[in-house]
């Protein structure tokens, strides 16, 4: 018990939305560097340890210019992204399949909120058409609220009335007959559209302003079999502040991990 107290205190741990994965994420130093008992901003007089390797939740000091970022992630449901940060800004967008491996499913997410606190309710209203081609199935993505509309219409209409409050939804449709087709997504916020073939690997995004209110629609795999991850990355350290280095994980399923990030300084 006094064991797993103090991890929470030194934030080695990782939060979800709801999955049950496994999430490890490691910096390796070139050369040693300072982890910190507590945070030396608060308590000048904080101990440290000498370590060539910190874990998530630790706080480093290091002479290196850039710290090579090691993660592993292993989940129930397929990986559809993994996003290394440095505070805000994404480093670097892993996923377990390339660019060769997309085929005719397309995914529909919108998410974000009209400002914090109450009353930050997002309402979607609207449709998505994919002309010229035709919907062989479609599959919800966070659809909690069954009083809601999510459905599709015809062979090539789906219809949905969603509500976000910061988190995101959406669905993934599989088509067939897509030669020429094209896309048109029309919603109570603004619209989309253009060219089916021109939706790749890379997002179209609808801003509908707010706090990361969006439409994005992006191609995946028909079948993505890839439910682990690891790998390599190196991020390069910003001088004179701290680098909150985290990884975001969203598997297909709707869901995401988030890590403790590990404070690192020069």
């Amino acid at each position: 018990r006094d064991g797993i107290f103090e991890c929470l205190r030194r934030r080695h741990h990782y939060g979800t939305t709801g999955t049950r994965l496994f999430l490890d994420v490691r910096a390796d130093l070139t050369t040693d560097g300072k982890c910190y008992h507590d945070d030396p901003n608060v308590f000048p007089d904080a101990g440290f340890d000498t370590v060539s390797q910190v874990m998530m939740g630790d706080i480093v000091q290091t002479d290196d210019a850039e710290i090579t970022l090691a993660l592993e992630v292993s989940a129930l449901s397929p990986i559809e992204r993994v996003e290394v940060r440095n505070g805000l800004e994404v480093v670097e967008t892993l996923r377990g399949f390339s660019e060769k491996e997309l085929g005719e499913r397309i995914r529909v997410v919108w998410s974000g909120a009209e400002y914090r606190g109450r009353g930050r309710e997002t309402n979607w209203k609207g449709r998505a058409r994919f002309d010229g081609a035709s919907i062989q199935r479609m599959e919800k993505i966070n659809a909690w609220n069954h009083e809601r509309r999510l459905e599709q219409h015809g062979r090539d209409v789906v219809a949905f009335d969603a509500i976000t409050t910061g988190n995101f939804g959406g669905f993934d449709v599989w088509l067939e007959d897509v030669a020429d087709a094209r896309f048109s997504i029309e919603t109570n916020l603004g619209a989309l559209n253009g060219a089916l073939s021109e939706i790749g690997l890379e997002e179209t995004v609808l801003d509908a302003g707010g706090l990361e209110r969006k439409i994005r629609v992006f191609r995946l795999p028909k079948s993505n079999p890839h439910r682990t991850l690891s790998a390599q990355v190196k991020v390069p350290l910003k001088p004179d502040r701290d680098n909150p280095l985290w990884v975001c994980v969203t598997t297909e399923d709707g869901f995401q991990a988030w890590s403790s990030p590990i404070y690192a300084f020069r």
